[in-house]
């Protein structure tokens, strides 16, 4: 038996994915990775998996790339023959769909992770893109055996708008966090609020950055650390907006072993207002058991049990995202307690190992 997955980077699917692949080698499938070539494709050469070069701009609109990359999509799977596709990411969920259904894949998964950039912000061009995503959706995505969502809001969505049936749509926990590897820690002594986040324009950086000269004012010993992937493209933030508050915020580069920040952190904050799945970050730094400060819109308040294990807050709201820093500041000597709650709430419904049992369930493997 083979099954191919489908992405838009490798990175994703090494880092994301990891044991979910393995689950599908311990149950004796063959795993085919198509996907763009990139650093991590040696990683997942190195666990057996089968690298398919096929290149895919993921944020380009393209017409003439996007009919290349479903004729590449189409060559590949013909080749390979899979008895399971399954995708994950908007491009892949519809030209993967088409690719697999015009190739006759026996059954075809796809998976939501939240509804993204382009059902998150209003500009000219994003809407233009949205309304051929809502084109895809609605015509290709009945192809799927079944689709997987990321948070009930986002299934409750594309049921409405008669994208999927409601028999064919299931939800998970989002992809689940590693708790051998993301182990519970000890809260520091120093007070650290920590965000990592790629630097889109709706994933809060500007609040994360503007509340913290707030705090920064009233609690000199408070340090502030942001880690981000920088966005060189349509979708970024603006370098010299945030540049002005590089005194307040110590900025690091991306790094993919954020562990030991998260160590070092003592409160975690996401203040995005992405059309998020569940943020692998927050699931992170629930194992890890650490305060959080996100978002109340879907996919993040799914982490939070309101005063608990953290607060959330509203979103492009500078001035409650400050606050609420405040409140975790005020309420210091909670939140040992809040962080154990985090780290058990990580294990009752986050762990890696029961996401993938339910992935294996819904796939039917």
């Amino acid at each position: 038996m083979k099954i191919a997955i489908i992405t838009n980077n490798s990175k994703n699917l090494a880092k994301s994915r990891k044991k979910l692949i393995q689950s599908f080698i311990d149950n004796n499938y063959e795993v085919v990775g198509i996907c763009p070539k990139e650093e991590y494709t040696e990683q997942l050469k190195e666990m057996g998996v089968i690298i398919k070069i096929v290149k895919n701009n993921q944020i380009s609109t393209n017409i003439f790339g996007v009919i290349k990359y479903f004729i590449n999509l189409k060559k590949v799977l013909k080749q390979e023959k899979p008895d399971i596709v399954f995708n994950y990411t908007i491009k892949p969920c519809i030209i993967g769909t088409l690719a697999a259904k015009i190739t006759n894949t026996p059954r075809i998964y796809s998976m939501i992770t939240g509804q993204g950039y382009i059902y998150s912000t209003n500009k000219f061009r994003v809407r233009v893109i949205r309304l051929f995503c809502n084109l895809g959706y609605k015509f290709i995505l009945k192809y799927n055996t079944r689709v997987i969502f990321q948070n009930k809001e986002d299934r409750e969505d594309f049921v409405s708008k008669k994208y999927i049936e409601k028999s064919k749509a299931f939800v998970v926990d989002g992809s689940g966090v590693d708790l051998e590897r993301f182990k519970y820690c000890k809260l520091p002594n120093d007070f650290n609020f920590l965000m990592i986040a790629r630097t889109l324009d709706v994933k809060g950086v500007k609040e994360f950055c503007e509340a913290s000269k707030i705090i920064k004012d009233k609690y000199k010993d408070v340090s502030f650390t942001f880690i981000g992937e920088i966005e060189k493209n349509y979708r970024g933030i603006k370098i010299r907006d945030i540049e002005k508050y590089k005194n307040i915020v110590n900025f690091k580069e991306y790094t993919p072993d954020v562990l030991p920040y998260l160590q070092e952190c003592k409160v975690f904050v996401l203040p995005t207002y992405l059309k998020e799945g569940i943020p692998r970050t927050l699931l992170e730094a629930l194992a890890v058991g650490r305060p959080i400060i996100t978002t109340d819109v879907r996919g993040c308040r799914e982490t939070v049990k309101n005063g608990k294990n953290g607060v959330l807050v509203k979103p492009q709201d500078s001035y409650d995202l400050s606050e609420k820093m405040e409140y975790m500041i005020k309420k210091e000597n909670e939140l040992e307690k809040m962080a154990k709650f985090s780290h058990e709430y990580a294990k009752e419904r986050f762990d890696v190992n029961i996401i993938n049992k339910k992935m294996l369930e819904i796939m039917q493997i």
